[in-house]
């Protein structure tokens, strides 16, 4: 009688060698599929020589007058020079529409930082703020503790009917003040240069109300800003600009 230890090592040595028969040989490698990866979307297009010109009405009052004045006007909000510091990238601008939202004669454009902390989320910055801001954000031995206010924030992308978004404080607010409120999206053309008569793109209106005024933005990811209203309920102070003219930039 043959050892047991020969009969198991026969049966494994046929297991092999059928694994050895119904198992292919793949002689030629297919290459894996590439992996898609997905194209940046830039949803407010702060890009250096990128610029906006609005055109509207505007009216205020002066300084201890009853006066009303009026004069129709063309606003340019452009991209001067844009830097990143740790993960914020931030965009220098001169002008920016609220500047003409209390207007006078000879007013000049305004200096403005738009900050984008993180995707999606822009803060707006403007003239001795922004100036000290930019300082800060240029001092190497600066951690930038307490950079931004609140109040400070511009847009929370992205955007959705009925979101609501602005300063800690004021975001449970049962009246809707004191924060940017997302009231309605729709589909639209835009009429001005530099944009296909033919594209249709979303635009989202937001508003922000207090109680002493209202102002309003009309905003177009991969555009920007197509619209800004503001009106003081005391003293006349009331400005309406259209994007007339778009160009995205280098």
């Amino acid at each position: 009688m043959k050892p047991k230890w020969l009969f198991f090592l026969a049966i494994l040595t046929l297991f092999f060698l059928g694994v050895r028969e119904v198992t292919p040989v793949q002689k030629d490698g297919i290459p894996p599929a590439p992996v898609a990866t997905e194209t940046e979307r830039i949803d407010f297009p702060l890009v250096p020589g990128s610029y906006w010109v609005y055109e509207g009405i505007t009216q205020w009052m002066p300084t201890n007058s009853d006066q009303v004045n009026q004069t129709a006007i063309t606003w340019k909000m452009e991209v001067v020079d844009t830097f990143e510091r740790g993960p914020l990238k931030v965009g220098i601008l001169k002008g920016y529409p609220a500047d003409v939202a209390w207007y006078s004669e000879g007013k000049e454009r305004g200096e403005h930082l738009i900050i984008e902390v993180s995707p999606g989320k822009y803060y707006l910055v403007s003239d001795e703020r922004a100036r000290l801001v930019l300082q800060r954000l240029t001092d190497e031995a600066d951690v930038l503790v307490n950079l931004l206010e609140d109040v400070e924030l511009l847009l929370d992308l992205p955007l959705i009917p009925g979101k609501v978004f602005g300063s800690s404080e004021q975001i449970t607010r049962l009246d809707g003040g004191y924060r940017w409120n997302v009231e309605t999206a729709e589909q639209v053309g835009l009429e001005a240069a530099g944009i296909s008569s033919t594209e249709s793109h979303i635009q989202y209106h937001l508003t922000f109300r207090t109680a002493p005024d209202m102002m309003s933005l009309d905003f177009v990811p991969g555009i920007g800003i197509t619209r800004y209203q503001y009106q003081h309920h005391g003293a006349i102070a009331e400005t309406d600009l259209k994007l007339i003219e778009y160009y995205p930039g280098n």
